[in-house]
Parts: C-alpha cells; sequence; structure tokens
C-alpha cells in the first residue's frame, strides 16, 4: 500500500465531516458563544490591568523627575559652600537609584500578570479541540 493511499484511508472523508458538522452545529454554535463570552471578559480584565500598569508608570515617573529636580536642587543649594559637594551628590545619585529600583519592581510584579492572560480561554479551546480530534 502507498503512503498516499495510507493517509487518505486514515483520513475522515468530507462526508463523514458534513455528518459530524450537521449533527453538533447546535452545540457548536453554542460553545462558540461561550467562548467569545469568556474571550471578552478576559479582554476586559487584561485591558483594565494595562491601563493600571500605564497608569502607575506615568504617575511615578512623572513624581519621580519632579522629586529628583526638587531634591538634586536643593541639595546642592545647601552643599554647594561646603567640603561635603561631592558626598551630596553621590548620596543623591544613590537616593535617585533606589527609587528607581522599586519603581521598576513593581512594573515587573504587574507585567508578570500578563502571563496568565486569557488561560482560561486557552484552556477551553485545546480541550474543544482533543474532544473534536476525539471524535474524528
Amino acid at each position: 500500500m502507498s503512503a498516499t493511499a495510507a493517509s487518505s484511508s486514515a483520513a475522515p472523508s468530507v462526508s463523514a465531516l458534513l455528518r459530524i458538522a450537521r449533527s453538533a452545529g447546535g452545540a457548536l454554535l453554542v460553545q462558540s458563544g461561550l467562548h467569545l463570552e469568556l474571550l471578552q471578559v478576559e479582554w476586559q480584565e487584561t485591558r483594565v490591568r494595562l491601563l493600571k500598569m500605564l497608569g502607575a508608570a506615568l504617575v511615578g515617573f512623572a513624581c519621580l523627575l519632579c522629586l529628583m529636580l526638587a531634591l538634586g536642587a536643593l541639595l546642592l543649594a545647601v552643599s554647594w559652600a561646603t567640603p561635603w559637594r561631592i558626598a551630596a551628590v553621590a548620596a543623591l545619585i544613590t537616593v535617585y537609584a533606589a527609587g528607581a529600583m522599586l519603581a521598576w519592581r513593581q512594573f515587573q510584579s504587574q507585567s508578570a500578570l500578563g502571563a496568565s492572560g486569557f488561560a482560561a480561554s486557552r484552556a477551553e479551546l485545546a480541550a474543544d479541540l482533543a474532544l473534536l480530534r476525539a471524535q474524528l
């Protein structure tokens, strides 16, 4: 037996596929509607999370920038005529770096939640594909 003959006998015929689709048409329509609703809910959750991330990043950036400018100017003005000028600049840089690291950690924790986005939809689609393959 040739390879094409073996593969064509293993594949379902078009009439068998049409018969399965006709008998399961209502169930497939209902299932598709449920999948669409689940996708809409998950999209809304993901969208809200992303908007919160954007808002936190923008507010944090604006506050950090204003604070850096004000504190830097104040510290340099106070310590300019003293021998502690270089130490004040080093302390200022250290504080700014610590603030930036805290903001980055918060951003990373929010972005790590993105890996679970649409997990329920992916699981449902995989289960449906497995069910369809089992019936074919």
